[in-house]
């Protein structure tokens, strides 16, 4: 095979430096870059680090993650067996060596930094340079030790980030000029071609890879804007790096010093004492922060690859790994490539493309000829990707579509590394694997599963609902509801089962070791989730219903009584209408899924607390006499959320589940200290009393009989707001409380010739968000409505025809038409001049409606619910 090419510099006569290809005699495959001049301040650090290696300090300038690196590292540490080895990365990993060194634990693995209010990842793979490094010196005995700045966020980070960021040799514009010279498309590209498919013999000469990458990093630290480099963090990293260097330069045995090639030029500076090291020198060496908290995770390489926005290492490292092992095995070029593009074909296959035994090997020849075409000894990334597009893909998508799929899925991957439980996490982590593992999850990768569970009929299935909800809860991030029965939301009742979507990521352990710091266990998690909850200024009923509704879901009992004493101080302390009627909904939904829930000894006191929540709805409806004009939308919604309530329990179906007599099921509730049979005579407002015993229960239907006089009370108030005055009507006329007659009497003040516009339009938009239907039903009421339109003023009917409109929104189309037709006939037009219709395709509305349906599912699942009444 031909060597690769070396990338030289070539200094202008004014000063700048660029790239000069030389032809060379026929015959070699590609044209090589002759040095014509190096830059005096690269020549200078070259020739230190010939100077340093006979001192015994060997200055590794490395690229992270890549294979390349690794391979040549390994020939210097055992050919020089160094006594120190000094590895880029905070101090406090140090006592993460044991455990890293561990024979149990096995890439890919991440070391996990925490801060106030950030992360940061580590990670390591088997041809990570770091890990062979760390890996040789604990191995030999010799002294390890990482020697950078102690963690410490990042104002302007993300929230989690790498600590091992190249972006300054992405962003070079000299080594964008060399690859540009060589013909590669970018800087990885470049890399790989200088770097990574070395041949054996190539990679075992480490003296001239190191110097080599010197020069490569040493082009973006030339053309690195300084200032930048001191505003980043830098320049103080580099002087905690020189200044434990400076401790080691004349150990016995020697040092070697594993950095990102990036550092290399200027520590070289620093112990030169050189005058381009003033900006480093500048910096005091911060002190080893002892307290700062670092743990092993699991890692994969899906989040490993640099091209899925990861700051650091080599683009598809799964591609890596395999190159690392096919190596190592002493596998052929051709052989490997066959392997890649099998496994490629194979993805394709199962997605339905048509790839044939000739194409794979089409494309694995062509990979192999286009590496010995580039001078390349071995097929890199781009040789493989270029063959396969060249020889499966047919039009002009490229590595887009099934392909880009099967190359991510093979150049990736989401299997996890290896730890042993409790080596260097906290216990939370083992804990959750523990009982995932348990419930028959599969965590050996970090792939998303869907789950479809039977929580009414399978306690099996119950128990496996439960851990997903108590980790959802904590913040984990490993599982999320997608569909089903939401019995937290309130979504999907009737639906026998519970869909699911969970995945254990490197994040998922990286939430788990954050949490830890507020609870040991899951059950602790629980509890000072509770209490941060409860604590919050915005605690209000629903919200706490709701959190009741989770622990019941999550099958923490144990953790109710705070909330459940919370909720009954709401009540009390309660304001807003739609606040308790919520909550009671969560309530009568925990007693109407008792198949799927568990209550326990708590049965009686949620049933208590309904009796409270609905004294204290009674009490929250008379103040809406005096409410503003922009909050009666709200209130009308909260009163037709009121009535569906008191329509729920009154029919005790929310009881049926755990009442199996035929008696009339009779809830006992605190309030009255009576109890009343559920009987016929409870819709009208009697009661019948009978013994049972115990002096602090009632049943719901008496229960709901005062909040029932409390809106009858509202109706008949004239101070009501037209709006509301609307919605109660139509509340009342859809539970026969109202006859028409009844119902065309009470309008009448709102819809009399001549009545106030505003009025009219309030009244109409109330009445129809009651009981959209309504005006169908009740021609006297379409006949006065239709006078006291007609007798308005042109201007005052512009005026509220915005309103108008909106009212009547809330008829369906075919609705709409039908209301035509009776106007029609009131008024003599023809009922076609009164109905415009869209035509709409049917398949279109249907997927418009599903799109609605999975939209609004989503807003609720993601806490947006609020958006909806917007």
């Amino acid at each position: 095979m031909a060597e690769p090419v070396e990338t030289e510099l070539v200094e202008t006569p004014l000063g700048e430096t660029s790239v000069d290809l030389v032809e060379t005699p026929s015959g070699e495959p590609n044209p090589p870059v002759e040095l014509v001049e190096t830059p005096p301040r690269l020549a200078h650090a070259l020739a230190a680090l010939t100077r340093w290696r006979d001192r015994g300090v060997h200055f590794v300038g490395i690229r992270h993650h890549s294979p390349g690196c690794a391979a040549a590292l390994a020939a210097l540490l055992d050919e020089v067996r160094p006594a120190v080895v000094l590895i880029e990365g905070p101090r406090e990993y140090d006592r993460l060596l044991p455990a890293l060194a561990d024979a149990r634990t096995v890439p890919p693995v991440a070391v996990l930094s925490v801060g106030e209010r950030q992360s940061a990842f580590y990670p390591l793979a088997d041809f990570s340079p770091e890990w062979v490094a760390l890996r040789w010196g604990m191995a030999a005995g010799a002294t390890v030790r990482f020697f950078d700045a102690s963690y410490s966020d990042d104002p302007d980070a993300d929230e989690v980030r790498t600590l091992q960021a190249e972006h300054h040799l992405a962003r070079s514009e000299l080594i964008a000029a060399v690859a540009a010279a060589l013909g590669c498309r970018d800087h990885d590209e470049v890399w790989e071609h200088l770097f990574e498919v070395r041949g054996p013999e190539a990679l075992a000469d480490w003296r001239t890879f190191f110097a080599d990458t010197l020069a490569w990093a040493g082009l973006a630290r030339l053309d690195a804007d300084r200032a930048l480099l001191d505003g980043d963090g830098t320049h103080a990293r580099e002087a905690v790096m020189a200044s434990v260097l400076q401790q080691y330069r004349d150990e016995p045995g020697g040092v070697v010093v594993v950095t990102g090639a990036f550092h290399t030029l200027a520590l070289i500076e620093v112990l030169d004492g050189a005058p381009e090291a003033a900006w480093v020198r500048a910096h005091k060496s911060a002190a080893h922060q002892l307290d700062r908290e670092a743990w092993l995770i699991r890692y994969d390489f899906d989040r490993l690859d640099g091209l899925r926005g990861y700051g650091a290492g080599m683009p598809s490292p799964g591609f890596w790994q395999r190159a690392w092992l096919a190596r190592a095995a002493g596998a052929s070029p051709r052989d490997f490539a066959v392997e890649v593009v099998l496994d490629v074909a194979a993805r394709l296959r199962g997605a339905g493309e048509p790839i044939g035994s000739a194409s794979v090997m089409d494309a694995a020849g062509q990979a192999v000829r286009l590496a010995e075409l580039r001078a390349r000894s071995w097929p890199g990334r781009t040789d493989i990707t270029d063959a396969l597009v060249s020889c499966f893909v047919k039009d002009d998508s490229g590595l887009s579509g099934a392909i880009g799929e099967a190359l991510r899925e093979v150049f990736g991957g989401p299997t996890l590394g290896e730890l042993p439980d409790g080596l260097a996490a906290p216990p939370l982590v083992a804990e959750a694997r523990r009982i995932a593992t348990k419930l028959r999850f599969v965590i050996t990768d970090a792939t998303p599963r869907a789950v479809s569970l039977d929580t009414q009929r399978k306690p099996a299935h119950r128990r496996r609902r439960e851990f997903l909800a108590r980790m959802r809860f904590v913040g984990s991030g490993f599982a999320r509801q997608t569909g089903g029965a939401d019995l937290v939301q309130g979504l999907g009742a009737g639906l026998l089962f519970e869909d699911w979507e969970y995945a254990w990521t490197p994040l998922v352990e990286a939430n788990l070791i954050a949490a830890s710091a507020k609870g040991a266990t899951l059950a602790e998690l629980v509890r000072t989730g509770v209490a941060r909850r409860l604590g919050r200024d915005d605690t209000s009923a629903a919200s706490v219903a709701s959190l009741i509704t989770e622990l019941i879901v999550m099958g923490e009992p144990d953790a109710l009584a705070p909330a459940l004493a919370a909720l009954r101080q709401c009540y009390d302390d309660e304001a807003h209408l739609g606040s308790v009627v919520a909550s009671l909904h969560a309530l009568a939904g925990l007693l109407a899924d008792q198949g799927r829930l568990a209550l326990g000894e708590h049965l009686v006191t949620v049933r208590q607390l309904i009796a409270s929540g609905l004294a204290a709805a009674a009490g929250l409806v008379p103040p809406l006499t005096g409410l503003r004009a922009d909050d009666q939308a709200k209130a009308c919604d909260d009163l037709i959320a009121l009535r569906s309530l008191l329509v729920r329990f009154e029919d005790s179906s929310v009881e049926r589940a755990d009442r199996p007599s035929v008696e009339p099921p009779s809830v006992e509730l605190v309030e009255t200290g009576v109890s009343t049979s559920a009987t016929s005579e409870v819709s009208t407002g009697a009661t019948s009393e009978v013994s049972t015993g115990s002096t602090s229960e009632v049943s719901t239907r008496s229960t709901t009989e005062p909040v029932r006089r409390e809106l009858r009370r509202l109706r008949r108030d004239p101070a009501l707001p037209a709006r509301l005055h609307g919605c109660l009507l139509g509340l009342a006329f859809s539970d026969a409380e109202l006859d028409p007659d009844e119902l065309a009497g009470a309008a009448a003040a709102h819809l009399a010739p001549g009545a106030d516009a505003d009025r009219v339009a309030g009244f109409l938009l109330g009445l129809l968000q009651a009981a959209p239907d309504l005006l169908l039903h009740t021609p006297e009421l379409v006949a006065a409505l239709n006078a006291a339109l007609a007798a308005m003023e042109a201007e005052a009917f512009l005026a509220v025809l915005p309103d108008l409109r909106r009212a009547f929104t809330w008829l369906k189309p075919s609705e709409t038409s039908r209301l035509a037709g009776q106007l029609a006939e009131l008024t003599g037009a023809r009922a076609s001049d009164l109905d415009a219709v869209l035509s709409i395709d049917p398949a279109v509305a249907e997927q418009a409606a599903a799109l609605e349906r999975e939209l609004t599912g989503s807003l609720v699942r993601d806490g947006l619910a609020a958006w909806l009444a917007s």
